[in-house]
């Protein structure tokens, strides 16, 4: 789905600099659609990038450690990711009960986005869970 948004994103992108620089008509409320397809995007790709592994990650000295180093510096990481996220997720939580806000030019409201964003920070939140346990029983391993 985040692929798709991605990709409706850049044609409404593209339609908009057409229409606006060549036909002096830009599609109204564009940037604010836009917005909105960026937090699809951002936050239902997040657990797909933390299970496939394929955040950024700066090893240069991680990796000259012994395995079980890593593992363990591995494990630390996504425990100090866990408990950081989990309280982003909380507090979206609570901004989401507590949001009535409509977008000032096309009306849109802002509840729907923010459940996305709650949900899929939630999910991430498991996925870092269940990569933290794997670390865990791997570090014991060796």
């Amino acid at each position: 789905m985040a692929t798709g948004m991605l990709g409706l994103l850049m044609v409404l992108t593209v339609a908009n600099v057409i229409l606006r620089d060549v036909f002096n008509k830009p599609i109204r409320g564009t940037p604010e659609l836009s917005e909105f397809m960026m937090v699809i995007v951002i936050f239902l790709a997040l657990a797909w990038c933390a299970v496939t592994r394929k955040h950024v990650r700066v090893d240069l000295i991680v990796s000259r450690f012994p395995s079980r180093v890593q593992a363990i510096v591995d494990s630390i990481t996504l425990f100090a990711t866990l408990g950081i996220f989990v309280i982003i997720t909380w507090r979206s939580f609570l901004e989401s009960m507590a949001v009535y806000d409509t977008t000032s030019l096309l009306r849109l409201p802002h509840a729907p986005f923010y459940w996305i964003m709650t949900v899929g920070l939630a999910v991430f939140c498991l996925s870092i869970a269940v990569l933290l346990i794997e670390n865990i029983a791997e570090a014991r391993k060796r």
